[in-house]
């Protein structure tokens, strides 16, 4: 099993790597440093005619003559990387140092012969003094604190010792530097044999023990989080019963109004239906009425004809029957008239008869 770690910001990323955690390696980047001043079109300028010979940098206004030979001064990357194991290999430290420079004027001028290769000679002239330089810083390492506060102090104190080493040789220079560590499998170990082990256990307690009590307060905070969500669950399905109460009133309210619009409607129908059949009735009555009117004025017209004609049959028949009467009554009265005729005859003739008598 294996542990690693960046020791940086004061033994941060350390408590992380202990904690469990994986590493993101960040630049070293802060208020101290190291401010190099690059020119990226700086080039030096060779004028050489027969013994006469001149090396100055290239103005801004330049007109290149045939006697001018110009030899760019790149901005060289050097990437440096170094491996070195501590206490008994237990401790495995990866240096990771990234180098950027560029020769100035004056160290051109001092090996104006090498101006063509100006940067590898810089590389191969202070390759030994990086590595010395490394190796000084990295005795710090042993005493084991670091374990505790980081190894940031470290990059920066490699990072500028070296841009101060080249910046003495007229080299300017930014350097960025990140040490990576990473730690074997705990040996069995005395105390007091080597401080960096009880540094580590130390650590990895201090780590352990606040790793489990953010655990603790992370559990906490869910199960409050967890909590708050049930009860703002609960209090959204209360707001949700709440507003489809609400819409329930609000369409049983419809509802109602509905049906009372609608029974205002029968109403208002019913009575125009009444109104309507009122009215037929009455037209129906009239029509009836004028009908009987009608009916009657012809009965009464028949009946007067009727009545009419009958008074006319009446008179005819009285009038037929006073003649027959008076036919009748001239008729008696003849009859009576012969009868008192051949009464009085009779009666004459008996008179004379008893005259005659008596004449005798």
């Amino acid at each position: 099993m294996s542990f690693k770690a960046v020791m940086n910001n004061s033994g941060s990323e350390l408590e992380h790597w202990l904690a469990g955690g994986d590493i993101i390696e960040e630049q070293y980047s802060g208020s101290e440093s190291w401010i190099a001043g690059f020119d990226a079109d700086r080039q030096a300028v060779v004028i050489k005619l027969g013994p006469y010979k001149r090396l100055f940098l290239r103005p801004q206004k330049f007109t290149k003559r045939f006697y001018h030979q110009l030899y760019p001064l790149k901005i060289e990357s050097w990437p440096y990387r170094r491996q070195i194991r501590l206490f008994d290999n237990f401790c495995t430290v990866d240096i990771s140092l990234d180098l950027r420079f560029q020769a100035t004027l004056l160290y051109v001028q001092r090996n104006s012969e090498l101006l063509a290769t100006i940067n590898q000679h810089i590389k191969q002239t202070y390759a030994d003094f990086v590595d010395d330089l490394v190796n000084r810083e990295m005795q710090i390492l042993d005493d084991g604190i670091w374990v505790q506060t980081g190894l940031s102090s470290v990059e920066k104190s490699i990072a500028n010792a070296i841009c101060e080493l080249l910046a003495i040789q007229h080299i300017q220079a930014q350097a960025v530097c990140d040490i990576a560590v990473s730690f074997q499998e705990f040996p069995s170990v005395q105390p007091g044999r080597d401080n960096v082990y009880l540094h580590v256990l130390k650590k990895t307690f201090e780590v352990s023990d606040l790793k489990n009590k953010e655990v603790a307060r992370q559990q906490r905070l869910s199960e409050q989080q967890a909590l708050l969500e049930k009860q703002l669950q609960l209090r959204h399905l209360q707001d949700l019963t709440e507003l489809e109460l609400q819409a329930q009133a609000l369409e049983a309210e419809k509802n109602r109004r509905l049906l009372e619009e609608k029974e205002d409607q029968l109403t208002r129908q019913l009575a125009i239906e009444k109104r309507i059949y009122a009215e037929q009735i009455r037209h129906e009555a009239q029509l009836k009425e004028m009908l009987l009117d009608n009916e009657l004025l012809t009965q009464e017209r028949h009946q007067a004809k009727q009545r009419l004609a009958e008074s006319r049959q009446l008179t005819d028949l009285l009038v037929h029957q006073a003649l027959m009467e008076e036919k009748k009554m001239s008729a008696e009265i003849q009859r009576r008239e012969k009868s008192r005729h051949r009464l009085q005859g009779a009666e004459l003739r008996d008179h004379e008869g008893d005259d005659a008598d008596m004449n005798r």
